[in-house]
C-alpha cells in the first residue's frame, strides 16, 4: 500500500503546484510619453525635447540631455539636464527604469546680476496601456495577482539664492478611473524609499500605467561678486526603478488536490506511527 501511495501523492502535489504556477505577463497595447527641458534667462530661452526611441511594439524608451551656457554682462549661467525612461517587457517581468537630473552654476568675472532665470526638466510616461496576457490555453478572466517591487532615490541640493526649487516623482496603475496602486514622492530632502504595491487582476484586461519625474529651479534678482570659482547653485537628481510580476491565482480544484494529497500523507504518517 505504501509503495502505491507514493506515486499518487507525488502526482497530486505536482498537478497542484503546476496549476498554481501558470505564467502571465504584460504586453504593451499603446503609449503616450514625453520628456524635455526648458529654460529662460533675462529674455533668452532654450528648449530641448527628448528623443522617443520606442519601437512600434514592445519596449518604451526615452532619452534626452542638453548643456547650455547663457551669457550675461560680467558672467554667465551654465545649466544642464539629463533624463531617460525605459519600460521593458518580457514574459518574466515588466521592468521600469527612470532617471532625471539638472544643474546650475554661475560664473562671475565681475559683479554679476541675474534678474530672472527659470529652468525645468521632466520625464513623463503619461499613459502606457498594458494588457495582461496568459500562457497558451489560459482563458480570459482567469484571476492573477500583480505586484510591483522597486526603489526610488532623490538628491536635493539648492543654494540659498535659488527660489522655487522642486523635485517630484511618482507612478500609478489604474483600471479605468480606479487607481489600483500608486506611489508619490514630493522630495524635500535627499534619501531613498522602497516602492511596492499589489492588486488583483484578470487575464485579458487592459490597465493604464503612468509614471513621471519633474524638477526645476530659478533665480530672481540674484547678485554675485567677482569670483575665480563658479557658484554652484543647483544639483538635483532622481531615479525610480522596479519590476512588475504577475502570478496566477490557483483555482479551487487546485486547493482541493493539494488538500487531498496532504490528507493522504497524514494518513500514511498515522499508519506508520500505529505500526
Amino acid at each position: 500500500m505504501k509503495n502505491q501511495l507514493k506515486p499518487l501523492l507525488g502526482a497530486l502535489l505536482l498537478v497542484g503546484l503546476c496549476s498554481g504556477a501558470q505564467a502571465a505577463y504584460f504586453d504593451r497595447v499603446d503609449y503616450v510619453a514625453s520628456a524635455g527641458y526648458s529654460a529662460a534667462t533675462d529674455g533668452t530661452s532654450a528648449n530641448s525635447p527628448a528623443m522617443d526611441l520606442s519601437g512600434t511594439s514592445g519596449d518604451v524608451s526615452l532619452f534626452g540631455a542638453a548643456v547650455y551656457n547663457s551669457p550675461l554682462t560680467n558672467g554667465s549661467l551654465a545649466h544642464s539636464y539629463a533624463g531617460d525612461a525605459f519600460l521593458s517587457f518580457s514574459t518574466a517581468s515588466t521592468d521600469l527604469w527612470m532617471t532625471l537630473n539638472q544643474s546650475l552654476s554661475a560664473t562671475s568675472g565681475g559683479a554679476l546680476s541675474v534678474g530672472n532665470h527659470q529652468q525645468d526638466a521632466f520625464v513623463d510616461l503619461s499613459a502606457v496601456k498594458l494588457k495582461i496576457v496568459g500562457e497558451a490555453g489560459e482563458a480570459n478572466g482567469s484571476a492573477v495577482n500583480v505586484s510591483f517591487l522597486g526603489n526610488a532615490s532623490g538628491l536635493l541640493d539648492f543654494n540659498s539664492m535659488v527660489s522655487d526649487g522642486y523635485l517630484g516623482l511618482g507612478l500609478s496603475v489604474s483600471r479605468g478611473n480606479t487607481v489600483l496602486g500608486e506611489y508619490l514622492w514630493d522630495v524635500q530632502q535627499a534619501g531613498n524609499q522602497a516602492v511596492n504595491f499589489s492588486f488583483a487582476g484578470n487575464v485579458g484586461e487592459e490597465l493604464t500605467f503612468s509614471s513621471y519625474m519633474l524638477t526645476g529651479a530659478g533665480l530672481k534678482n540674484a547678485s554675485f561678486a567677482q569670483s575665480t570659482l563658479p557658484y554652484e547653485l543647483v544639483n538635483t537628481g532622481a531615479s525610480l526603478n522596479g519590476s512588475f510580476t504577475i502570478a496566477a491565482v490557483p483555482e479551487p480544484e487546485t486547493y482541493a488536490m493539494l488538500l487531498a494529497g496532504l490528507g493522504l500523507m497524514g494518513a500514511v504518517a498515522r499508519r506508520r506511527k500505529a505500526r
